[in-house]
């Protein structure tokens, strides 16, 4: 559990350095930079959503929900 709260925590951060870019593209990087996350917490999955203005930008999963199970996290 504390392991997840330093993730969310960390990756909230990240993502504000995200938001305060003056485009609302990406960084083309980003998602080899989540997978960086999820092998630097030793966690299986993740899932991100950026929101800004009220608008969704991003909404993905990235990696698997369960060790020893393949299914994707989508949500």
């Amino acid at each position: 559990m504390p392991r997840s709260i330093l993730l969310l925590i960390f990756l909230l951060f990240s993502i504000t350095n995200l938001l305060a870019q003056p485009k609302e593209q990406l960084p083309p990087d980003l998602d080899k930079y989540i997978q960086k996350v999820l092998q630097t917490f030793e966690v299986p999955g993740v899932a991100v959503g950026i929101v800004k203005n009220g608008k969704t930008i991003l909404a993905k999963g990235y990696g698997i929900k369960k060790l020893g199970h393949p299914e994707p996290v989508d949500k």
